[in-house]
């Protein structure tokens, strides 16, 4: 009978068992649902990208993140090179700090980065050619707009003093005033930008059109024209209409922002009154309905010159007296108690109107980044442990050590 040659089964060495155990899935902290709180931030950059509330909610979920990853550094510490607690270990606290920078902050953060990207970019298929991220900072540069009362039928005093109407003054104000040299002033900026610069700016949020800038302009005038086009239309169509001239246009989604608008909208009215007179005297001036045709009378009684006009609409003062002295009339208070109450429902409806559309491109942005967090958290735990680590880390910090032993030993020697 052949002998067999037997090979000896070759003894783990404690060093090896204790590596077994701190890998091993009885650590709590390496198990979920904890350690899935390693990636509240993450989800809190993934949400960041929702209108309002998502920069808040990002802020909010790196408090248990932080939690989290100081309590396993803690452990890990505790735990020491045995991993028995019975001598902590600064070297094994530095090596898991390492591993948790790495494997739940910076790769799963650039990981949702890239998945809203991504996403982002399948926003340009609808013909505008603009990535979600520039439709972003041009609704919030539009929002601004219409906040301010830039939106205000485009009515504006020339030098002359003479007032100008329409669309074509919004769009000069909006487009040619403000956003060309905005867009050309980034422009500018990220040509010098430096490597770190281009990192944080990666990872953190900016209130300059970074996407807008980089895109071809000619897009980017097209897309805020179009819009702000949307804007003026509705605006002149709410502050004009009465609920069932709305209602008869067959257009549910403008109906119910109508309908939403109108709750408080007396009280709101009365605020505009109170604190934008110059902004009613305005919209008073420009209106073209017959309704108003007795009240801009009254007022070009009142300032029979055009640069007194200039004067009236310029001065909150004036103004002030002026609507005051209107409304002491009662069919020209309840006049002007309506065109307040249809400004501030169009105003609230059109601001619901404009964060709509910053919502769905908030959506789309947040499950790319959902999706790129669940489909690389995994892989980055495993290519940061076994690649990062184990190569790099772990060695360093050995030699580190040895040094460092070496050291202690010729000063206790001498």
């Amino acid at each position: 009978m052949p002998k067999v040659k037997l090979t000896p089964i070759k003894q783990k060495t404690k060093q090896e068992e204790v590596k077994e155990i701190i890998q091993s899935p009885n650590d709590p902290l390496a198990k979920y649902p904890l350690r899935a709180f390693g990636y509240s931030n993450e989800v809190g950059a993934a949400v960041s990208a929702m209108p309002v509330w998502g920069k808040a909610a990002e802020a909010a979920l790196w408090v248990p993140a932080l939690m989290y990853l100081g309590a396993d550094i803690y452990d890990k510490y505790r735990r020491g090179k045995e991993g028995d607690y019975t001598k902590a270990s600064a070297f094994s606290a530095v090596e898991q700090a390492i591993f948790q920078a790495l494997a739940s902050v910076i790769l799963p953060t650039a990981a949702v980065k890239m998945g809203q990207n991504i996403a982002g970019y399948t926003a340009k298929f609808d013909g505008s050619k603009l990535t979600a991220s520039a439709k972003e900072e041009m609704f919030d540069r539009l929002l601004d707009e219409f906040d301010n009362y830039n939106f205000a039928k485009g009515d504006v005093m020339d030098r002359d003093g003479n007032i100008k109407t329409g669309f074509d003054r919004v769009k000069q104000r909006i487009i040619q005033e403000k956003l060309k040299p905005a867009l050309s002033s980034t422009r500018n900026d990220l040509k010098t930008e430096g490597w770190f610069s281009k990192v944080i700016r990666f990872f953190a949020h900016s209130n300059r059109p970074v996407a807008s800038a980089q895109t071809k302009e000619s897009d980017v005038i097209a897309f805020v024209e179009k819009e702000a086009k949307k804007i003026f239309d509705r605006q002149t169509l709410l502050e004009n209409s009465s609920r069932e001239q709305i209602a008869a246009l067959d257009d549910k989604k403008l109906l119910k922002h109508y309908d939403k608008a109108a709750k408080n909208a007396q009280k709101r009215a009365q605020l505009l009154i109170e604190q934008k007179p110059e902004f009613i005297i305005k919209k008073i001036l420009n209106s073209s309905a017959v309704v108003y045709k007795g009240l801009i009378e009254e007022i070009s009684a009142e300032y029979k010159e055009v640069s007194d006009k200039r004067l009236l609409v310029k001065n909150e003062i004036a103004s002030e007296n002026m609507l005051k002295k209107l409304m002491a009339k009662n069919e020209n208070k309840e006049l002007i108690n309506i065109l307040a109450e249809r400004v501030e429902i169009s105003r609230t409806a059109l601001r619901n109107y404009i964060k709509g559309n910053s919502m769905k491109l908030g959506l789309l942005k947040t499950a790319g980044g959902f999706i790129a967090l669940g489909c690389l958290a995994v892989p980055i735990d495993h290519f940061v442990h076994n690649y990062i680590i184990k190569k790099f880390v772990e060695p360093g910090l050995q030699t580190v050590q040895g040094f460092h032993s070496k050291l202690s030993f010729k000063q206790n020697k001498s």
